[in-house]
């Protein structure tokens, strides 16, 4: 009887490390994959705080320009219309950024990732034509002086900000 409480007690002593190791395991991948998700869920309200924030900028300065009701309703739709277009390019970019960490971290070929950085690049180039086209649609509404107006106040906001091409 000894010989197999002994057993069991040896048994036990020798298979519960493993248990523990493999219990310490999960955890530690449980809390790097919570850590990953909050990151980038982080990163994801990081974006969408910076593309408000020019949404903002643009809102303010519009706002200086003395609109009339008409002009604030035209721009309002146009600015709409941006906004959804561009939603589905940002989420689309957010996909294949996505797709190119996982073909970095496999064995993808660098004509494939070549391919997805040309995609990505294609949609980055799609969103700026969009900003310059939502431009010269809000041009169009504004009357010469304002257009002057919104001239000077962009050229302000760019010296407090420290250039051109920020």
């Amino acid at each position: 009887m000894n010989k197999s409480i002994f057993s069991t007690v040896a048994t036990a002593l020798i298979f519960l490390p493993l248990g523990v190791n493999a219990a310490q395991t999960n955890l530690i991948n449980d809390i790097q994959e919570t850590q990953s998700s909050t990151i980038q869920l982080a990163q994801n309200q990081m974006k969408q705080n910076k593309r408000m924030d020019r949404g903002n900028r643009m809102e303010k300065l519009l706002q200086q320009l003395d609109l009339t009701s008409e002009q604030s309703q035209q721009i309002e739709a146009i600015q709409e219309q941006l906004s959804s277009e561009n939603e589905a390019l940002w989420q689309q970019m957010e996909d294949n950024r996505q797709q190119m960490e996982t073909l970095l971290s496999n064995n993808a070929s660098n004509e494939e990732l070549r391919q997805r950085y040309q995609q990505l690049q294609s949609l980055r180039q799609q969103l700026s034509d969009n900003r310059f086209e939502n431009m010269l649609q809000v041009r169009d509404v504004l009357t010469p002086e304002q257009r002057e107006q919104m001239t000077q106040i962009m050229e302000q906001n760019r010296e407090r900000r420290g250039g051109r091409f920020q």
